[in-house]
Formats: C-alpha cells, structure tokens, sequence
C-alpha cells in the first residue's frame, strides 16, 4: 500500500504534469474550472498550500489564484475515464472542508499522485488528442497521466507594486471579453479585526463592468471615498466565508460571478499575514523531493 505524504513547508507550490511535460495544472480564466497550461511564469500555475486541520492522514487545500479551491467535484466529466469527476475551483463554506477539496500527495515511479479526500486522483488529458487541456479527478488505474511533478514556489520578500506587471494566463479567444461577459455584482469591505476576519454588516454592494484590475482598484477606492489610499491598500478574494484572504494579483475572471472583495490596508496585522509567491524564484529542477515528506 502506498504511503501518504504532505507538502512539508512549502507555501506555494506548482503542479507540472509528468506525461505531457511543461504542462501545469492552472486556474482557468473562468475562475470556476481548472486546466493544463504551458505558461508557467503566471500566477494561475500557482497553487497556495493551506493546512486542511482534519483528522487522520495528512492532507492540504490548493488555493488558486482567483482565491478558489481545487476540488474533485461530484459532476461527471466528459473527458478521460468514464468514472471520471471534473477537477474544478470551488468557493469553501464550510469547515471542516468537504472531502473533495482535501488533497495529499503520493510518492510513486520516481514522482507523485495527488489524491482527494475522496479517493480520486488528479489526472491530466491529451496523452494522444494533444490540444485537451482538461483536468479531472478518477479512480487509480496506475496511468502517467496521474503523476504530477511539484515544483516549490518560494514566497517573494517584497509586496507587489500596484504597477507591476500582471503575469496571467493569455486568453484563448480571438477578441476581448464584451461587458455583458464580465459584469457582476461585487461585495467588498474592509478587513476589521487583526486576524483578517470581517464583519458581516461591512458589507457592501457595487456593480463592476470590466474585469481589469486597475479599473476595478480606482473604481473600488473611488466608492469607499479613499481614492488617495490606493497605493497603500492590497484587495483580496475572500472566496467563501471560510476562504482564506487571497491577493488579488490578476484580473478578475470572465464571468458574471459574484465576487467578495476585502481590502488591507499596509502596515496592519492583516497586511502581515498575506503571502506573496515569487513566480521567478525557484529553479526549473525544483521538484517535490525536497519539499515533500513521506509519512
């Protein structure tokens, strides 16, 4: 039986797929699914490691860039094994986390399987059909396709500059998402307790046309009266009321989903806690090894 392991210290980690090299396992721009990408420098190939804090073997949650967790969903897949679940980024509201959010890694054939607290394990497509890109979780039928490399990302010794570049996974479409692609309805508020926590009746409301950053950040400081703040606050997702606070560092994802937004302010206990990963710190041979203790 193989033994169970957890990614001990790592923070952020990327997931490259063993069989179809320089692929990554990333957030896909939808915000809600997941995918193989061959763009690695970009924050959606970047998965945050939150300790899961259940009973019994060691697991981990993979925070994503848009601040959504990877799950093993209940829907079937239309890819891959006819068992097969479609891998996808979900909110968390609920705690203990469900099961299929909860992840460990698996030593096997010199790399990793990830498997979910349900028992499926992360699995890649397009062994022979070369331009799919979907992930999915399934039962262990010992294929390549379910081994993963992890590569350490090391966490950067510096907050980001709200005038960085933003290094995000290129859109695979011909023309610019329209307004009617990228209108929602965003929640934002201000972190109010030393811990990150929010109060409930902070909330508010506004209705956001574009998904790009920058217009989001002014537009944001703009309704919160704090336009001169602008460079000395961080937003962040808070992707269900037991999401951890996630940077936001990308463009918001096309879609018309609801977003909640809570803003940090510099220098304050909050702003501490946030971690940022370095995307051009780690080493292409970085793997799992050194950053992966079995148990």
């Amino acid at each position: 039986m193989e033994e169970a392991a957890e990614f001990n210290g790592a923070r952020f980690v990327r997931l490259r797929c063993r069989a179809r090299r320089g692929k990554y396992l990333a957030a896909d721009v939808d915000g809600r699914h997941v995918c193989l990408s061959g763009q690695r420098g970009v924050h959606n190939a970047v998965w945050a490691v939150e300790p899961a804090g259940v009973d019994g073997p060691p697991f981990v949650l993979l925070r994503g860039a848009y601040g959504r967790y990877l799950v093993a969903s209940d829907l079937q897949a239309g890819t891959g094994p006819a068992h097969g679940v479609v891998a996808a980024q979900a909110d968390l509201f609920c705690s203990p986390p469900p099961p299929g959010t909860l992840w460990q890694a698996v030593p096997r054939q010199g790399a990793f399987v990830v498997r979910s607290g349900t028992g499926r394990y992360l699995r890649a497509n397009g062994r022979y059909l070369r331009w799919r890109r979907a992930v999915t979780a399934a039962g262990d039928n010992g294929s390549s396709m379910m081994q993963w490399d992890v590569e350490d990302v090391p966490i950067r010794m510096t907050r980001p500059c709200i005038l960085d570049p933003i290094c995000q996974m290129k859109h695979l479409r011909r023309s610019p998402p329209t307004e009617s692609e990228v209108a929602r309805e965003i929640r934002y508020a201000r972190v109010v307790d030393a811990d990150g926590s929010v109060s409930e009746q902070e909330w508010r409301t506004m209705q956001l046309h574009t998904h790009n950053l920058m217009q989001l950040r002014l537009t944001l400081a703009c309704c919160m009266g704090v336009s001169r703040d602008v460079t000395r606050t961080t937003l962040c997702v808070r992707a269900g009321c037991y999401g951890q606070l996630t940077p936001l560092l990308i463009d918001l994802p096309i879609g018309n989903n609801p977003i909640d937004l809570v803003v940090v302010y510099h220098g304050t206990p909050a702003d501490d806690e946030l971690l940022y990963p370095d995307l051009n710190g780690s080493a292409e041979d970085n793997s799992c090894k050194d950053i992966i203790v079995q148990k």
